[in-house]
């Protein structure tokens, strides 16, 4: 259970980082311009794809410059954190990340939605589509908090979204093929163990396929795999030492 006065230091502290970093505000207004922009250009039914694509990314944006920086700074040794309370702070960064994430995303949600209404084009699964984008953006926030461990400042965003690109370029060279997974995924029928081992593959690095995606079983990949990033990042803060010293 976590400290209350530990919860809300973290609160304040990710607020006034997030609110003074130029880079994170701008992030924050060009994703829904974005989004307006491509459903007065093209289609709502355009828009609505990337909106629940790209939802889960607010959470992996908002995820980054989790541990390293304050372990190697110092920061947590002051005496604010004396007795071993760093591990606290740095644990409740993780759900305080998620819960203001998804409360912009359900802001974002809730706007997006209306529109559909007022335009008759809203979906009666939208509810379900939002919950998974939910699941996948906290799958984010899971991995980058791990990652944070090991990789300063956005390092740990970077290094994810370095391997979407990769795994995106190796999906592409197979959609020439008539056995692509572009093709599975699109008929969420995939014959053999091979191309359902490579499309798991695929989830685990980009969880946003699973958004849209038929193949409910890789809903529950997407789950076990936020549980087991939760399980690793305790470990890793259970056994975390400051300063050579280690704390209670």
């Amino acid at each position: 259970m976590l400290d209350a006065d530990i919860l809300a230091l973290t609160r304040r502290v990710t607020a006034r980082r997030a609110l003074a970093s130029p880079a994170a505000v701008a992030a924050g207004l060009a994703f829904p311009a974005f989004i307006a922009w491509v459903g007065l250009a093209d289609s709502y039914g355009a828009a609505e794809k990337l909106f629940y694509f790209l939802l889960p990314h607010v959470f992996l944006v908002a995820a980054q410059d989790m541990a390293r920086t304050d372990i190697e700074s110092g920061a947590l040794e002051n005496v604010l954190f004396a007795g071993g309370r760093f591990r606290g702070y740095l644990a409740a960064k993780g759900p305080v990340v998620a819960a203001a994430a998804a409360a912009y995303a359900s802001v974002l949600f809730g706007l997006f939605a209306a529109w559909g209404l007022a335009a008759g084009a809203c979906r009666p699964d939208v509810v379900v589509r939002f919950g998974l984008a939910l699941l996948a953006g906290l799958y984010y926030v899971a991995l980058a908090g791990l990652l944070g461990h090991f990789l300063r400042g956005g390092a740990n965003v970077l290094t994810v979204l370095l391997a979407q690109a990769a795994a995106l370029l190796a999906l592409l060279f197979t959609a020439s093929s008539r056995t692509g997974l572009l093709d599975y995924a699109a008929t969420g029928r995939f014959p053999g163990a091979g191309a359902k081992a490579l499309f798991a593959g695929l989830v685990a690095v980009l969880p946003n396929v699973t958004v849209s995606a038929r193949p409910t079983p890789f809903v529950a990949e997407v789950a076990a795999g936020l549980g087991l990033l939760a399980v690793l990042r305790w470990r890793l803060l259970r056994d975390l030492e400051l300063g050579g010293r280690r704390g209670s």
